[in-house]
């Protein structure tokens, strides 16, 4: 009985447990970076409006507009490898201050990208 009682409570004690528990409860959890994308003219002007779509692997996950600040903001998940992409589409024309080329950009590490989009001739 003896023997049955000290060798539960000196594996607690010796700190064996604390490694199991932290094992089985300390999962990773999937960490998510912001990544602000500001798209500007040639004349440094922030362009509303226009679309933004991220690619993960040419998987669309996200997309949305730019604000009158002709920012947009998105979480993507922090992994290894960056494999994202962002596609910036102008689809209201003059409105926004001229017509835009579309632009195709590579998202890396960095928290900010700002983007100088050409007027279409």
């Amino acid at each position: 009985m003896k023997n049955f009682i000290r060798k539960p409570l000196n594996y607690l004690l010796t700190g064996s447990f604390s490694v199991i528990f932290s094992c089985c409860y300390g999962t990773p959890i999937e960490l998510e970076n912001p990544k602000l994308i500001k798209a500007i003219d040639d004349t440094n002007q922030p362009i509303e409006g226009l679309k933004v779509t991220i690619y993960e692997n040419r998987l669309n996950i996200n997309e949305g507009f730019t604000d009158q600040e002709g920012s947009i903001e998105f979480y993507i998940a922090q992994k290894d490898s960056y494999n994202y992409k962002a596609t910036i589409e102008d689809l209201d024309g003059e409105e926004n201050g001229g017509e835009f080329a579309n632009k195709d950009v590579n998202i890396t590490e960095s928290s900010f990208i700002e983007v100088v989009l050409d007027k279409k001739n």
